[in-house]
């Protein structure tokens, strides 16, 4: 379980441990807390005490490291994205934890809008990277980097391996004017977009972790940890929650 004391959450309810910022909380999934996963079986569960658990396609493969647990390959469903508590106007941030295994043209994530489906339908959606070494992130069913359009993404220069080597800390940031967009690595901001539009109205349809309904078999990396809220944290909150992490990761 998590500890909440003032303001803020503990993890793996150890008072004066790492901590992260508990205001907009809407999800924290983690692989290495046996309340999140026991080991076996197809439910990776929250413990932000708001419920949201997500289900596995199929039985995952369970890598058990002490602190660095994860998943491999393998797709989770949760609840429809229009349950998280993140609007048009309220902003959002997921942080993803994960070790990418290969440069394959997969998604990492999906909150819908729309029908559910194909490229209109990316409320908050990234590519951790695409097979090129770009890390993408559309919101509100954009992949257009200009003015307006949904889209920030890396350079790729120095990106070739994104991931692969090392477990990754990605954040991915938006504020809640729709105006700012940003893409963080390890703590420390990689790229961002200004005039960026409005936030998703994300509709009835699952989230969807490591995949979605165009990416089945899942996405080529090792999953850890995912927190998501409904408003941007700020470049400080990030750098404080990767820094609850990275002891654990190292």
């Amino acid at each position: 379980e998590l500890q909440r004391t003032q303001g803020e959450v503990h993890l793996m309810g150890v008072a004066g441990g790492p901590t992260i910022p508990k205001s907009g909380l809407q999800l924290v999934l983690d692989a290495s807390n046996s309340k999140s996963y026991g080991g076996s079986g197809t439910t990776w569960s929250d413990i932000s005490g708001n419920g949201r658990n997500f289900t596995f396609t199929a039985t995952p493969t369970y890598n058990s490291n002490n602190a660095a647990s994860s998943f491999d390959t393998i797709r989770a469903n949760g609840p429809n994205a229009n349950t998280f508590d993140i609007t048009s106007s309220s902003g959002h941030t997921i942080i993803l934890v994960a070790l990418q295994d290969s440069l394959n043209n997969e998604s990492a994530f999906k909150f819908p809008m729309g029908d559910g489906a194909g490229v209109d339908a990316r409320g908050i959606y990234a590519h951790c990277s695409w097979g090129n070494g770009v890390v993408y992130y559309d919101t509100n069913g954009s992949t257009s980097t200009s003015s307006g359009g949904g889209r920030v993404q890396t350079s790729g220069s120095g990106f070739g391996d994104f991931g692969t080597n090392d477990i990754t800390h990605y954040a991915f940031t938006k504020s809640s004017d729709g105006a700012t967009q940003t893409i963080y690595k390890d703590g420390a901001s990689v790229s961002q977009g200004t005039n960026r539009g409005s936030g998703a109205t994300l509709s009835a349809h699952p989230v969807t972790f490591g995949g979605d309904e165009q990416y089945l078999d899942g996405w080529d990396a090792k999953m850890y940890y995912i927190l998501v809220y409904n408003r941007e944290l700020t470049a400080t909150e990030v750098k404080q929650v990767y820094d609850s992490m990275k002891g654990r990761l190292d």
